[in-house]
């Protein structure tokens, strides 16, 4: 199931960008404005298959009394919860990137300069990483699938689902449940946090995220896209992909062939040359027919993934997040198209907010 997004919006549409704004808060309120003005970064990452996670690199030194500020106080403690703020000031409210545990302090006590303290969080829900399961679903939703996997964590699951397909048969591959959780959130366009009630019981969330974190960018090489850097690789690419199964019902044999153009993605004549005659052929046990199918359709799909890969940067955008898509403009018509992201990276300093991200060409 690809991600819900909208139409591809400028970034410049009714955006304000000259006043870049970060925020860090415990829950419910901000920290005291001397500390914030001893941050001198701050940098915040996701990926579709890791927790998220951010660091705040403060200064560590007193002048006035000449003692530590921080690594000696209980203002940053192993434990403690932050949420993460970031965007601009002006007519759009700042949104909130994360909310993270404590989880590392860092002091260094350099030859030269001031001492510095970087404290590290990861999103809350890594508390959840207990052990890794291979596990498979048959016949479930994403939703469902969420579900099970909160029972086996011994926690209560809010879903809401939206529009979601039955996969006949998804494998958990030695994973942490959260971190698989976390991964098909990514990937359907959902957000997975964490709420907990006055007494402390969580209640884990599964559900659509909200329409600000859904819109798909215009970025345009030149303008609002500052680098872009694709790399197009033929080595690992195939014009089809057939599976030779066998049925576990009827005790035959199956086969399944996917052909390149059946993905329905417009391929570079030049470029498909080079593999259109190769074949990738996978053995497998199955179900039926329609399973020997679906996993050669999506072992294609997975392999036509690989082909465009990208990195790139733009200005500081809180909503451009990993499981999104935007589209690039400006590289020509081999490069220019609709691009998953794969990870992002935010980063706030002196020289501004800037946003970096890992990508993967799927239009």
């Amino acid at each position: 199931m690809s991600t819900p997004t909208t139409a591809a919006q400028p970034i410049a549409r009714g955006q304000d960008f000259y006043v870049p704004a970060f925020e860090i808060r415990p829950p419910g309120r901000p920290l005291p404005k001397d500390v914030l003005h001893d941050v001198i970064s701050v940098n915040y990452s996701d990926d579709l298959t890791q927790i998220d996670k951010f660091e705040i690199v403060v200064n560590n030194w007193d002048a006035r009394t000449r003692t530590f500020k921080y690594s000696n106080g209980n203002t940053f403690l192993p434990g403690q919860k932050l949420e993460l703020w970031m965007g601009y000031r002006g007519k759009d409210p700042l949104r909130r990137v994360a909310t993270g545990e404590i989880t590392s302090l860092r002091p260094s006590f350099p030859a030269a300069g001031q001492p510095t303290l970087t404290v590290s969080a990861l999103n809350v829900l890594h508390r959840f990483r207990t052990k890794q399961v291979t596990e498979k679903y048959e016949n479930k939703t994403d939703s469902q699938i969420a579900k099970l996997i909160g029972k086996r964590l011994g926690v209560k699951v809010h879903t809401q689902p939206l529009a979601e397909q039955a996969y006949p048969y998804l494998v958990q591959d030695n994973q942490y449940d959260i971190v698989f959780l976390f991964e098909r959130a990514h990937r359907i366009g959902y957000d997975l946090w964490v709420e907990e009630d006055q007494s402390g019981e969580p209640t884990l969330h599964f559900e659509p995220s909200d329409n600000l974190r859904k819109v798909t960018y215009e970025l345009v090489w030149g303008r609002s896209l500052v680098e872009f850097q694709p790399t197009l690789t033929t080595a690992r690419q195939v014009g089809s992909v057939t599976v030779r199964a066998w049925d576990r019902r009827r005790k035959k044999m199956i086969t399944a062939t996917a052909k390149r153009k059946s993905l329905g993605s417009k391929d570079d004549e030049g470029v498909s040359q080079a593999f259109n005659e190769r074949e990738d052929i996978t053995s497998v046990v199955v179900a039926d027919q329609a399973e020997a199918d679906r996993i050669a359709r999506d072992r294609l799909r997975d392999i036509a993934h690989e082909m465009i890969k990208a990195s790139g940067s733009t200005v500081g955008l809180p909503d451009l997040r990993a499981g999104r898509m935007i589209r690039v403009g400006g590289l020509g018509t081999r490069f220019d198209g609709g691009y998953f992201l794969t990870g992002t990276r935010h980063s706030f300093s002196d020289a501004g907010y800037v946003t970096s991200f890992d990508c993967r060409k799927e239009g």
